[in-house]
C-alpha cells in the first residue's frame, strides 16, 4: 500500500548527512507504524525552515510503500502528487532532417538529446574543446596565465555553467524541468537534485554528467564538431539555410538552432548585422562579494559550523529602491557556498569575475554577485551597450595589475568611497589588488550598490563590514533578446531559431536547457506543417 506525507518535520540538528537515505524511523513515527512495515520510501521534494535559527528543520514532502495490514491516518491515503515531466514522444517526428546547433552550452545540448529522441539528426557546432580537453585548458590557465581564447570558463562543452557550481534553481514552472532533471541524473548527477529546493549538482561532477549526456546524443545519432567557430549565416532565398565557419566552410542544414551563450558577443553581433530582429532589454552588472563561510552558516542557521545534514549555508539578498526612486535596486545573484572566485574571461587584456563551487561545498569562503539593472534607454544600440562592456572589463583587468589580478575593495570601505589599506584572504585563484572599484563602476550602478549594501548590512549584521569584493559582473545577462515569431517561434529569418541565454531568453543552466527543448518542440511542429 502506498501513503504519502506532504510534510515530515527533521531536526537538522543531529542529523546525519546521509539523513535523506535515513527517514525510515522518522516516517514511521510519523504515521504511527511499526518499522518493518514500511518497506521503501521516495522523496518528492525537501527544503530547509530557518526561521528558528538554531533550530533548523528539514522539511520532506514524500511517498512510501507500507505492509497493505497497517492502519494508518486516513490522510495518509491521499495519492502523492507527482511532477509532470515533458515527453518529448509526443511530439511529430524529424525523421531526415538535420538540425545545425551552434553551441554545446545546456541549450544546444538539451535541443539535441531533444532532436535526436524525434528521430533527427542534430549536428552541434561548438567553437570550444570538449569537458575533457576543456579541463586541461581550464588548468594550463590557472597555471601560466596564458589564456585560450577558444577554451576557457565561458567557452566549450557545457557552457559557462559548467565551471559555475551547475546551480540547478529555476523559478521556471514547467515539465520541461523534470525532464532536464532526470537526463542529468541518468548522466550522473546526483539523484538528491530531483528533490531538492536549491538542486546544484557541482563544477567537479558537472563535466563528467555533461560527457554522458553527449555520450548520450552520439549513441543516438547526433553529432559534434570542436574548434568549430560560425562566422555567419548562410542565407539563401530570404532563408537561413546553414551556417559558414570562420575557416569559410559552408554546413548546410534543414533548420539552425542557434544556442550560443550571452558571451557569444561577436557572434551575437553578427546576427544583428544579418538581418535578425532583436530589442534591447535591461542586463545586470554589479561586483562579486565574498564572506567567511563560518559568517553565512551563522547568519542564516544560527551556527558556524553548518550542521552535516544541511552542507554550507545559501543566501539571497535584495534591496528594493526607496519609495518614489525610479531606480532598480540591487540583488545578490549566483550565490556559491564554500566555492570559490574565478575569472570567467575569453579575452585578453579584459577580467571578470563570477563564482563556483564543487559538489561538497566544503570550502572556507561563500561568494555571491551583488548586481543591479541597467535599462535599455541607457544606450542607442546593441553595439553601444557591447562597447560599454567590453570597456568595464578593460578597466577591470588594468585595474588588477593587468596579469589577470583581480581589483578588490572591502565592501565598507567601497561603500566610504576609499581604497581599502589591507585585504583579507581570498578564494581568488590567481592575486588581489587594491583598487577603488566604486569609481570603475559607472556613478548610477555605484551609488545603487552603496544603499543596497547599507540595506544588507541593517538586516544582516556584518554583511557589509564583513565582505570583500573582487572585480567586476559584467556577464550576468545579455543586453539583447532576440525576437521570436508567435507562431512558429522562428526568428525573423524563416529556418533561423534562437535558444538559451544568447537569445535573452534564458538565465541560468535549467532554463536554458528548457528553452532549447521548447526551440527543438518549434522545430517539430514547423517541420509537421509543411
Amino acid at each position: 500500500m502506498k501513503i504519502s506525507l506532504e510534510q515530515l518535520v527533521v531536526a537538522a540538528d543531529g542529523a546525519s548527512r546521509e539523513i535523506d537515505s535515513e527517514l525510515a524511523p522518522h516516517i514511521c513515527r510519523a504515521c504511527g507504524i511499526p518499522e518493518k512495515s514500511l518497506h521503501g520510501y521516495h522523496i518528492l521534494k525537501r527544503s530547509v525552515d530557518a526561521r528558528s535559527k538554531p533550530r533548523v528543520k528539514l522539511l520532506y514532502r514524500l511517498e512510501a510503500q507500507v505492509d497493505d495490514t497497517v492502519q494508518v491516518a486516513p490522510e495518509f491515503l491521499k495519492p502523492a502528487v507527482f511532477p509532470a515531466v515533458w515527453d518529448p514522444g509526443v511530439l511529430p517526428s524529424l525523421r531526415g532532417k538535420s538540425v545545425c546547433i551552434v553551441g554545446a552550452g545546456p541549450a544546444g545540448l538539451f535541443a539535441a538529446l531533444a532532436v535526436a529522441l524525434c528521430g533527427g539528426h542534430p549536428v552541434v557546432l561548438e567553437r570550444g574543446m570538449d569537458v575533457e580537453r576543456r579541463a586541461n585548458d581550464i588548468r594550463d590557465f590557472r597555471t601560466s596565465r596564458k589564456l585560450n581564447l577558444e577554451s576557457n570558463y565561458l567557452f566549450g562543452e557545457g557552457g559557462a555553467g559548467t565551471w559555475s557550481d551547475g546551480k540547478l534553481f529555476t523559478r521556471v514552472n514547467d515539465p520541461r524541468v523534470n525532464f532536464v532533471l532526470k537526463e542529468f541524473i541518468a548522466c550522473g548527477a546526483q539523484p538528491a537534485i530531483g528533490y531538492f529546493s536549491h538542486p546544484h549538482i557541482g563544477s567537479d561532477r558537472l563535466p563528467t554528467v555533461v560527457s554522458n549526456l553527449r555520450k548520450r546524443i552520439i549513441g543516438l545519432g547526433g553529432e559534434f564538431r570542436w574548434g568549430a567557430c560560425v562566422e555567419s549565416l548562410f542565407l539563401q532565398n530570404g532563408r537561413c539555410a546553414g551556417v559558414v565557419l570562420t575557416n569559410g566552410e559552408k554546413l548546410e542544414a534543414d533548420a539552425v538552432l542557434i544556442a550560443c551563450g550571452h558571451s557569444a558577443r561577436g557572434l551575437i553581433s553578427t546576427l544583428i548585422r544579418q538581418g535578425v530582429g532583436f530589442q534591447l532589454k535591461g542586463f545586470q552588472v554589479g561586483m562579486r562579494i565574498e564572506h567567511p563561510q563560518n559568517y553565512i552558516n551563522r547568519l542564516q542557521y544560527g551556527v558556524p559550523n553548518s550542521y552535516p545534514s544541511l552542507g554550507a549555508a545559501e543566501y539571497n539578498v535584495v534591496s528594493k529602491p526607496p519609495a518614489g526612486d525610479r531606480g532598480t535596486g540591487a540583488t545578490s545573484f549566483c550565490m556559491c557556498p564554500g566555492g570559490e572566485i574565478i575569472p570567467a574571461v575569453s579575452e585578453d587584456q579584459r577580467l571578470c569575475t563570477n563564482g563556483m563551487s564543487n559538489s561538497a561545498r566544503d570550502g572556507k569562503w561563500a561568494n555571491s554577485a551583488i548586481i543591479t539593472t541597467i535599462s535599455p534607454e541607457a544606450f542607442a544600440n546593441a553595439e553601444n551597450a557591447y562597447q560599454f562592456l567590453d570597456a568595464l572589463e578593460a578597466r577591470c583587468f588594468q585595474a588588477g595589475g593587468g596579469a589577470f589580478d583581480a581589483p578588490a575593495q572591502r565592501a565598507e570601505d567601497f561603500v566610504k568611497g576609499c581604497l581599502s589599506q589591507t585585504l583579507p584572504d581570498s578564494s581568488y585563484c590567481f592575486g588581489l589588488h587594491p583598487a577603488r572599484l566604486d569609481q570603475l563602476l559607472p556613478r548610477q550602478v555605484t551609488d545603487t550598490l552603496r544603499q543596497a549594501m547599507a540595506h544588507f548590512e541593517k538586516t544582516n549584521h556584518g554583511f557589509m563590514k564583513g565582505g570583500l569584493f573582487v572585480g567586476i559582473e559584467a556577464r550576468v545577462s545579455s543586453p539583447v533578446r532576440f525576437l521570436r515569431n508567435t507562431d512558429t517561434q522562428e526568428s525573423s529569418i524563416p529556418g533561423l531559431f534562437l535558444a538559451g541565454e544568447g537569445a535573452g531568453m534564458a538565465g541560468g543552466i535549467t532554463s536554458a536547457a528548457v528553452d532549447g527543448l521548447k526551440m527543438t518542440e518549434a522545430i517539430c511542429n514547423t517541420f509537421s506543417r509543411n
